[in-house]
């Protein structure tokens, strides 16, 4: 059973008492759906849109950035953050882009990484199910700029996911029911995308895929779902594996680690970490009683013995508890510690993006939806925000933030 299963079905047991009325059969539509759903759900898990009911506690339901699936579902009661006094865009008017909902060609928007300080590279996607184009967004200029139409060739399963920019590059990978994952390249100033590597995936219950891919020297840098890092030219030739890389999983780049996202014991995610270019090993201080939850290069987060969330660093120095429920989402990518969190009197009413290094907040706008709530997307950086208003996608750039 995958992470995200077990977290849902503790999530549904949790609440079975103490959870608000609910639509009947709702835990048994949720697995069925979670079962056709997995892989695509586990590949997207880096933009995956969640909702929140009465209480802090999330489940992964797919359709990241402005648009997707949303299945709603129950969670224990918890604790809750105050409303913060002021909108974001108020807090932080350097951090906070509002950009229109539709792409250029009627998709919905997916924010992947910056290509550079304000360059955005995004995604436009018919329904969550397929991918059909990918952008260079300037946010200074508000000009998208298409690089590439996203082909779908025939047998391919899936969307086409693990977008990345680097060396005057975009690259992705998609699947086919051969059970081959094709690697695609295009340059970043535009033209036609081309495979220029496959990698053949293993066989397992719950499929596979890659899970990490970067850009790097002229090679595309990605690891499995099932562990191993890999490269290949970005202009085309073998898929060769990379030294010390052997059952890793890609993290930043050189930094990658062990156990991944998914299909391993359980156990910190990233605990362990190695340096792909010099051997360097960093393993992360776990104490007596807590669960760490996961890890980036530097920050970590997870629960005390007495179940309060907190951040600190790899080392277990400098620990901060979170005043409120959180759920870790992504291995945390930035040096600063933030979070999102629900705040209301018995039910969200909407969501606050604290600052734990200096105590600030702000209001995102996400009004509740009686007992549930949307919370906003991460990228697959951890470094953006983005959610839906109406006609507005908002995009939080969490780097600008001082």
């Amino acid at each position: 059973m995958t992470d995200v299963e077990q977290t849902l079905r503790r999530t549904l047991g949790q609440a079975a008492e103490q959870a608000p009325r609910l639509p009947a059969l709702l835990p048994q539509r949720l697995e069925r759906i979670h079962r056709r759903r997995r892989q695509r759900a586990r590949m997207a898990l880096a933009a995956a849109a969640v909702v929140l009911v009465a209480g802090g506690s999330v489940a992964v339901v797919g359709g990241g950035g402005g648009g997707g699936d949303t299945i709603m579902a129950a969670t224990a009661s918890g604790p809750r953050s105050e409303k913060p006094a002021e909108p974001v865009e108020k807090v932080w008017p350097e951090a906070v882009r509002k950009i229109p909902a539709k792409s250029p060609d009627g998709g919905s928007w997916r924010p992947w990484t910056f290509i550079d300080g304000h360059t955005l590279l995004m995604t436009s996607s018919a329904g969550s199910d397929r991918t059909t184009a990918v952008y260079a967004y300037d946010l200074d200029g508000d000009a998208p700029r298409k690089i590439a139409t996203v082909p779908t060739p025939k047998g391919t399963v899936g969307s086409a996911n693990g977008f990345t920019a680097g060396n005057g590059y975009v690259a992705w990978w998609t699947e086919t029911k051969d059970r081959v994952a094709h690697l695609w390249a295009v340059p970043l100033d535009g033209g036609t995308a081309k495979i220029v590597g496959d990698q053949r995936l293993d066989v397992a219950d719950d499929g596979s895929g890659i899970d990490g891919l970067a850009l790097v020297d002229g090679k595309i840098v990605f690891s499995l779902y099932t562990g191993g890092v890999f490269t290949v030219p970005v202009e085309g030739g073998e898929v060769q594996p990379v030294d010390r890389g052997t059952g890793m999983h890609l993290l930043s780049w050189p930094w990658a680690g062990t156990p991944g996202l998914g299909g391993e014991p359980n156990g910190t995610r990233f605990g362990r970490i190695v340096n792909m270019e010099t051997g360097e090993t960093r393993t992360a201080v776990v104490n007596p009683g807590e669960q760490l939850q996961i890890c980036g290069v530097t920050i970590c987060a997870g629960r005390t013995a007495e179940h309060e969330p907190f951040f600190r660093k790899r080392d277990g120095s400098d620990q901060k508890i979170v005043p409120h429920d959180m759920i870790p989402m992504r291995p945390p990518t930035q040096d600063h510690r933030f979070y999102v969190s629900s705040y209301g009197d018995g039910k969200p009413e909407g969501v606050g993006l604290y600052d734990m290094d200096n105590g600030r907040s702000g209001d995102l706008g996400i009004p509740g939806e009686g007992y549930s709530i949307k919370m906003p997307s991460p990228d697959a950086t951890g470094r953006l925000f983005s959610y839906t208003l109406g006609n507005d996608f908002y995009l939080i750039d969490l780097a600008k933030i001082r």
